[in-house]
Protein backbone atom coordinates (compact mmCIF):
# COMPACT_ATOMS: atom_id res chain seq x y z
CA UNK A 1 0.00 0.00 0.00
CA UNK A 2 2.99 2.35 -0.03
CA UNK A 3 2.63 3.20 -3.70
CA UNK A 4 -0.25 5.62 -3.97
CA UNK A 5 -0.24 6.52 -0.26
CA UNK A 6 1.05 10.05 -0.91
CA UNK A 7 4.08 9.48 1.33
CA UNK A 8 7.33 10.89 -0.03
CA UNK A 9 10.68 10.98 1.81
CA UNK A 10 12.47 13.94 0.24
CA UNK A 11 11.74 17.44 -1.02
CA UNK A 12 12.13 18.63 -4.59
CA UNK A 13 10.46 17.92 -7.90
CA UNK A 14 10.11 14.32 -9.08
CA UNK A 15 11.32 13.19 -12.52
CA UNK A 16 10.28 9.59 -13.15
CA UNK A 17 12.25 7.12 -15.22
CA UNK A 18 10.23 3.99 -15.97
CA UNK A 19 9.62 1.58 -18.82
CA UNK A 20 6.80 1.06 -21.28
CA UNK A 21 5.32 -1.81 -19.24
CA UNK A 22 5.52 -0.44 -15.69
CA UNK A 23 4.75 3.19 -16.51
CA UNK A 24 1.14 2.62 -17.57
CA UNK A 25 0.54 0.43 -14.51
CA UNK A 26 2.01 2.50 -11.70
CA UNK A 27 3.29 5.96 -12.68
CA UNK A 28 -0.18 7.41 -12.11
CA UNK A 29 0.01 6.42 -8.43
CA UNK A 30 3.04 8.61 -7.77
CA UNK A 31 2.69 12.11 -6.33
CA UNK A 32 2.79 14.87 -8.94
CA UNK A 33 5.59 14.40 -11.45
CA UNK A 34 7.52 17.13 -13.20
CA UNK A 35 8.16 14.69 -16.05
CA UNK A 36 7.87 11.01 -16.87
CA UNK A 37 10.42 9.40 -19.20
CA UNK A 38 9.68 5.91 -20.51
CA UNK A 39 12.24 3.55 -21.98
CA UNK A 40 11.67 0.25 -23.80
CA UNK A 41 11.48 -2.70 -21.42
CA UNK A 42 14.24 -5.27 -21.20
CA UNK A 43 17.96 -5.69 -20.59
CA UNK A 44 18.74 -5.16 -24.27
CA UNK A 45 17.84 -1.48 -23.78
CA UNK A 46 20.11 -0.89 -20.77
CA UNK A 47 22.64 0.93 -22.92
CA UNK A 48 24.57 4.18 -23.17
CA UNK A 49 22.24 5.19 -25.99
CA UNK A 50 19.19 4.84 -23.77
CA UNK A 51 20.98 6.66 -20.94
CA UNK A 52 21.76 9.55 -23.29
CA UNK A 53 18.10 9.81 -24.27
CA UNK A 54 17.07 9.88 -20.60
CA UNK A 55 19.72 12.44 -19.65
CA UNK A 56 18.71 14.71 -22.50
CA UNK A 57 15.07 14.22 -21.60
CA UNK A 58 15.78 15.33 -18.03
CA UNK A 59 17.60 18.40 -19.34
CA UNK A 60 14.82 19.26 -21.77
CA UNK A 61 12.27 18.92 -18.96
CA UNK A 62 14.23 21.44 -16.91
CA UNK A 63 15.50 19.23 -14.12
CA UNK A 64 17.65 21.12 -11.58
CA UNK A 65 20.23 19.89 -9.10
CA UNK A 66 17.71 20.18 -6.24
CA UNK A 67 15.27 17.83 -8.00
CA UNK A 68 15.50 14.03 -8.03
CA UNK A 69 15.03 10.99 -10.24
CA UNK A 70 12.40 8.37 -9.40
CA UNK A 71 13.43 4.97 -10.80
CA UNK A 72 10.10 3.14 -11.08
CA UNK A 73 10.46 -0.42 -12.35
CA UNK A 74 12.64 -3.49 -12.23
CA UNK A 75 16.38 -3.94 -12.21
CA UNK A 76 16.96 -2.43 -15.65
CA UNK A 77 15.12 0.77 -14.77
CA UNK A 78 16.79 0.92 -11.37
CA UNK A 79 20.28 0.48 -12.81
CA UNK A 80 19.78 2.90 -15.68
CA UNK A 81 17.79 5.48 -13.71
CA UNK A 82 20.38 5.39 -10.94
CA UNK A 83 23.20 5.79 -13.46
CA UNK A 84 21.49 8.80 -15.00
CA UNK A 85 21.01 10.31 -11.53
CA UNK A 86 24.68 9.70 -10.74
CA UNK A 87 25.82 11.51 -13.86
CA UNK A 88 23.21 14.25 -14.40
CA UNK A 89 24.82 17.54 -13.34
CA UNK A 90 27.50 15.39 -11.64
CA UNK A 91 24.95 13.74 -9.38
CA UNK A 92 21.38 14.24 -8.20
CA UNK A 93 19.33 12.19 -5.75
CA UNK A 94 17.53 9.05 -6.84
CA UNK A 95 14.57 7.35 -5.20
CA UNK A 96 14.41 3.68 -6.10
CA UNK A 97 10.86 2.31 -6.46
CA UNK A 98 11.37 -1.37 -7.37
CA UNK A 99 8.38 -3.22 -8.84
CA UNK A 100 9.88 -6.68 -9.47
CA UNK A 101 10.98 -9.33 -7.01
CA UNK A 102 14.62 -9.21 -8.12
CA UNK A 103 14.70 -5.45 -7.62
CA UNK A 104 12.82 -5.44 -4.31
CA UNK A 105 15.05 -8.05 -2.69
CA UNK A 106 18.37 -7.15 -4.29
CA UNK A 107 19.17 -4.66 -7.03
CA UNK A 108 17.46 -1.55 -5.61
CA UNK A 109 19.86 -1.52 -2.64
CA UNK A 110 23.57 -0.94 -2.43
CA UNK A 111 24.14 1.87 -4.90
CA UNK A 112 25.41 -0.08 -7.91
CA UNK A 113 24.17 1.66 -11.05
CA UNK A 114 25.14 1.24 -14.66
CA UNK A 115 24.48 0.21 -18.21
CA UNK A 116 25.72 -2.62 -20.39
CA UNK A 117 28.28 -2.49 -23.19
CA UNK A 118 28.53 -5.07 -25.97
CA UNK A 119 31.73 -6.20 -24.24
CA UNK A 120 30.12 -6.85 -20.87
CA UNK A 121 27.24 -6.34 -18.47
CA UNK A 122 27.39 -3.22 -16.27
CA UNK A 123 30.73 -2.19 -17.78
CA UNK A 124 29.80 1.50 -17.51
CA UNK A 125 28.51 2.56 -14.11
CA UNK A 126 28.93 4.33 -10.80
CA UNK A 127 28.28 3.78 -7.12
CA UNK A 128 25.39 6.09 -6.27
CA UNK A 129 23.40 5.28 -3.13
CA UNK A 130 19.66 6.00 -3.32
CA UNK A 131 18.21 8.67 -1.07
CA UNK A 132 15.47 6.15 -0.29
CA UNK A 133 14.05 2.85 -1.48
CA UNK A 134 10.25 2.57 -1.53
CA UNK A 135 9.30 -1.06 -2.10
CA UNK A 136 5.60 -1.91 -2.27
CA UNK A 137 5.12 -5.71 -2.45
CA UNK A 138 1.65 -5.15 -3.91
CA UNK A 139 3.33 -4.42 -7.26
CA UNK A 140 4.49 -8.04 -7.41
CA UNK A 141 0.90 -9.07 -8.13
CA UNK A 142 1.31 -7.92 -11.75
CA UNK A 143 4.55 -9.84 -12.34
CA UNK A 144 4.46 -12.58 -14.99
CA UNK A 145 5.19 -15.98 -13.47
CA UNK A 146 8.52 -16.17 -15.32
CA UNK A 147 9.66 -12.86 -13.83
CA UNK A 148 8.72 -13.94 -10.32
CA UNK A 149 10.60 -17.22 -10.78
CA UNK A 150 13.66 -15.31 -11.96
CA UNK A 151 13.43 -13.13 -8.84
CA UNK A 152 13.54 -16.17 -6.61
CA UNK A 153 17.09 -16.84 -7.79
CA UNK A 154 18.12 -13.66 -5.95
CA UNK A 155 16.06 -14.64 -2.90
CA UNK A 156 17.79 -18.03 -2.74
CA UNK A 157 21.20 -16.39 -3.23
CA UNK A 158 20.53 -13.97 -0.37
CA UNK A 159 19.20 -16.71 1.88
CA UNK A 160 22.27 -18.87 1.25
CA UNK A 161 24.49 -15.95 2.27
CA UNK A 162 22.38 -15.00 5.28
CA UNK A 163 21.86 -18.48 6.67
CA UNK A 164 19.84 -18.70 9.88
CA UNK A 165 16.12 -18.11 9.89
CA UNK A 166 15.96 -16.68 6.36
CA UNK A 167 17.63 -19.74 4.85
CA UNK A 168 15.47 -22.12 6.90
CA UNK A 169 12.34 -20.33 5.72
CA UNK A 170 13.33 -20.37 2.06
CA UNK A 171 14.65 -23.94 2.17
CA UNK A 172 11.37 -25.23 3.58
CA UNK A 173 9.54 -23.64 0.68
CA UNK A 174 7.32 -21.69 3.06
CA UNK A 175 8.45 -18.24 2.01
CA UNK A 176 6.02 -16.01 0.18
CA UNK A 177 7.06 -12.91 -1.76
CA UNK A 178 5.72 -10.58 0.93
CA UNK A 179 6.83 -7.67 3.09
CA UNK A 180 8.73 -9.87 5.56
CA UNK A 181 10.73 -11.60 2.83
CA UNK A 182 11.60 -8.31 1.13
CA UNK A 183 12.73 -6.78 4.42
CA UNK A 184 14.82 -9.82 5.40
CA UNK A 185 16.63 -9.82 2.06
CA UNK A 186 17.14 -6.06 2.12
CA UNK A 187 18.56 -6.14 5.64
CA UNK A 188 20.96 -8.93 4.71
CA UNK A 189 22.29 -7.04 1.71
CA UNK A 190 22.48 -3.66 3.44
CA UNK A 191 24.34 -5.16 6.39
CA UNK A 192 27.05 -6.34 4.01
CA UNK A 193 27.11 -3.18 1.88
CA UNK A 194 27.50 -1.00 4.98
CA UNK A 195 30.79 -2.79 5.69
CA UNK A 196 32.09 -2.83 2.10
CA UNK A 197 30.43 -0.46 -0.34
CA UNK A 198 32.79 -0.92 -3.28
CA UNK A 199 33.34 -4.68 -3.57
CA UNK A 200 36.77 -4.64 -1.95
CA UNK A 201 36.07 -7.48 0.45
CA UNK A 202 32.97 -8.94 2.02
CA UNK A 203 30.53 -7.52 -0.54
CA UNK A 204 32.00 -9.88 -3.12
CA UNK A 205 29.94 -12.62 -1.48
CA UNK A 206 26.85 -10.95 -2.96
CA UNK A 207 28.22 -11.79 -6.41
CA UNK A 208 27.35 -15.47 -5.85
CA UNK A 209 26.14 -16.75 -9.22
CA UNK A 210 26.71 -13.41 -10.90
CA UNK A 211 30.17 -13.74 -12.44
CA UNK A 212 29.13 -16.64 -14.67
CA UNK A 213 25.55 -15.34 -14.83
CA UNK A 214 26.69 -12.03 -16.30
CA UNK A 215 28.85 -13.88 -18.80
CA UNK A 216 25.84 -15.93 -19.89
CA UNK A 217 23.80 -12.75 -20.36
CA UNK A 218 26.58 -11.08 -22.35
CA UNK A 219 27.23 -14.11 -24.56
CA UNK A 220 23.53 -14.39 -25.41
CA UNK A 221 23.10 -10.69 -26.15
CA UNK A 222 20.91 -9.98 -23.09
CA UNK A 223 17.97 -11.52 -24.95
CA UNK A 224 17.79 -15.26 -24.20
CA UNK A 225 17.76 -15.29 -20.37
CA UNK A 226 16.36 -13.05 -17.69
CA UNK A 227 18.95 -11.87 -15.17
CA UNK A 228 17.65 -14.18 -12.45
CA UNK A 229 17.61 -17.13 -14.83
CA UNK A 230 21.26 -16.55 -15.73
CA UNK A 231 22.19 -16.20 -12.05
CA UNK A 232 20.28 -19.39 -11.27
CA UNK A 233 22.19 -21.28 -13.97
Amino acid sequence: GLLGSGFWPVAGRRFAVTDEVVGPLYAGRLPELAAELRIPAGEAHKTLGTAERVLRGLAEAGMDHDDHVVALGGGVVGDLGGFCAATYQRGVDVIQMPTTLVAQVDSAYGGKTGVDLPEGKNYAGAYHQPAAVLADPATLATLPAEEEAAGWAEVIKTALIAGGSLWRRVRRGEAAADRDLVLACARTKLGIVAQDERDEGRRQALNLGHTVGHAIETATGYERYRHGEAVGL
